[in-house]
């Protein structure tokens, strides 16, 4: 099922048929020269631990990269040189610019020369709007109202649309929760002369047309979990519809401007929107990743102290993707998906709500002693070094209990790995089984599942592992290239996928110096410590790029810094 090889070492500019890397004493995984990327311009905000550099957007016409930094709210300008050099040029307001309580900036897009960027409001449950602007100039052209939470805008392909994902997150006491929803933005006349059209996700609420579906998406790997409290009273929770549940997390279109693909990261799901009609055709639900196949195995516990990789029959992981992106291949239109789970927790923290403790009003996470397991499968695997300790998902394991109350199936957040479906019929055409997990751990043994702000090993192994977050796809030569990035440990996994069903690993290319400090002395981000929390990475082909070659761009948002790395092939 599953097609593995490749390497996880950096090759340099003089390529050679096979090379043979040891690092930390032991031989990892035979590298070939086919692809290597290598860094060459970092922009440094000095912030760490911050979200100061997320998702990073590049326009060809000013050979600028523009970058949401959370922490001042702002997009930082960065000049893009011919040696890959970045240098902070200028910045945007967008919120002030905006007025109207926003708050935020979360999401950027270009095209042709104009830059949207997503602004959400200062109470996230009411609407965020898209400012537009000059990217020369830094003027602003327009502005547009959005839904609530705004978290990722795009340009369509040929630039006549704007979409953007509302992701409708509900508040700190689960008492307001608003629908998740896309606004698709008309650009064709001009930024002074903006349409808009909501598309709803209502037509799957109970009273719905589409209702009677549900049922069969949710045997297919669709959730509907949530509960809204009462303002009165927090503890009294009413299900929440269809159309509040989803949260609108990623959009990629396809090549012809024609259909979005919405990625519904909670409910495990992708929305195939008609854009010009602007309504939702279909609901794809992504099913579950088996853990216990061979190949697909997972390290499960934090408290083991040691690498522990094997499949564990029972357990599945939701995959829950972030990122999706889309290509198409032998008239094939397919989804690549980066599978990094995601759970809901109100409060999200113990000071968010007076009186309440973090997950006290709501909480989808568990753990297997919250079921009795005597006589099941999983009897024996309750200890802390076993399968005690891993985040499952509670709804899940809810809806798979025997006569007795005694789960017969397990489900973890995340799958740990990527996958490529079929758009047409829905099926998985690959996915990277155990790859992220394994190769990190041959790579990094001492640091294998750290987290991005800690370098305490395993950390992660509980609650999903490497964690894939971003994704990028890229065209060098014939061949089409993933570029997967790692949030936890750090680095880009990256896989040739020009045949979808025999993707293979190509390299694994991390510059996080787990041996440098990540702060300095006045807490601010260590310069010489690399990279840490990937965030977002976009692809800049050859042709529109300052340096005439091939760059993948990445925002970090823990270490604060943006990176440009350049792809080199043997081709």
């Amino acid at each position: 099922m599953y097609s593995k090889g490749g390497s996880d070492s950096v090759c340099g500019r003089l390529f050679c048929l096979v090379i043979f890397v040891v690092l930390n004493g032991i031989v990892p995984y035979v590298a070939t020269a086919e692809l290597t990327l290598r860094p060459i311009g970092t922009f440094h905000t000095g912030l760490y631990d911050k979200s100061a550099a997320e998702i990073p957007t590049y326009c060809q016409k000013t050979k600028q990269v523009f970058v949401v930094n959370a922490e001042s709210g702002r997009v930082d300008v960065l000049g893009l040189g011919a040696n890959g050099s970045l240098t902070k040029v200028g910045s945007i307001d967008a919120a002030d610019d905006l007025g109207n309580g926003m708050s935020a900036v979360n999401s950027v897009s270009v095209f042709d020369g104009t830059l949207a960027v997503a602004v959400e409001a200062d109470v996230i449950t009411e609407n965020g709007w898209v400012a537009f602007y000059d990217t020369g100039s830094l003027q602003l052209k327009g502005t547009v109202e959005a839904g609530a939470l705004p978290d990722m805008v795009t340009f369509t392909p040929d630039g006549q649309w704007v979409l953007v994902a509302n992701e409708g997150e509900p508040n700190e006491e689960y008492s307001i929760d608003p629908e998740g929803t896309v606004t698709v933005v008309d650009v064709r006349n001009g930024f002074d002369q903006l349409k808009t059209r909501t598309v709803t996700f209502r037509d799957w609420n109970a009273d719905g047309k589409h209702a009677q579906e549900l049922p069969e998406l949710k045997k297919r790997g669709l959730r509907v979990f949530g509960q809204v409290s009462q303002s009165g009273d927090l503890k009294k929770k009413t299900p929440a519809t269809f159309a509040q549940d989803v949260e609108p997390e990623w959009i990629a279109v396809d090549h012809e401007s024609h259909y979005a693909y919405v990625c519904l990261q909670e409910v495990n799901a992708v929305a195939e929107i008609d854009i010009a009609d602007a309504t939702v055709r279909r609901i794809i639900p992504l099913g579950y990743k088996n853990f216990g196949e061979a190949g697909s195995g997972i390290d499960a516990s934090d408290e083991d102290n040691r690498v522990d990789i094997r499949p564990r029959s029972g357990l599945f992981g939701i995959l829950q993707p972030d990122t999706v992106r889309i290509y198409q291949r032998n008239g094939r239109r397919l989804l690549v998906t980066a599978n990094e789970g995601d759970s809901r927790v109100r409060p999200t923290s113990d000071d968010a709500v007076s009186g309440f403790e973090e997950g006290a009003v709501f909480e989808d996470e568990a753990s297997l002693d919250d079921w009795p397991t005597s006589g099941t499968l999983f009897e024996k695997q309750t200890s802390d070094t076993e399968l005690g300790r891993l985040k499952l998902v509670r709804d899940l394991v809810d809806d798979h209990l025997d006569e007795k109350g005694r789960p017969t199936q397990l489900f973890a957040f995340g799958s740990r790995s990527f996958s490529i479906l079929d758009l047409t019929t829905g099926d998985l055409v690959f996915d990277s089984g155990d790859d992220f997990e394994q190769i990190t751990a041959k790579r990094y043994p001492e640091f294998f599942n750290v987290s991005n702000d800690s370098l305490k090993k395993e950390k992660r192994s509980r609650s999903k592992g490497p964690e894939p977050e971003g994704l990028v796809l890229g065209t060098v030569g014939q061949k089409t290239y993933a570029f997967v990035g790692l949030e936890r440990i750090g680095g880009i996994m990256v896989y040739d996928i020009t045949q979808p069903e025999s993707s293979k690993h190509v390299g694994y290319f991390n510059n996080r110096q787990f041996d440098v400090p990540a702060t300095l002395g006045d807490g601010t981000a260590n310069p010489d410590a690399g990279d840490s929390g990937i965030e977002g990475l976009i692809f800049v082909p050859a042709e529109k790029s300052p340096t005439s070659t091939n760059l993948v761009v990445v925002g970090n948002e823990t270490s604060g810094t943006t990176t440009v790395w350049e792809v080199l092939t043997s081709q």
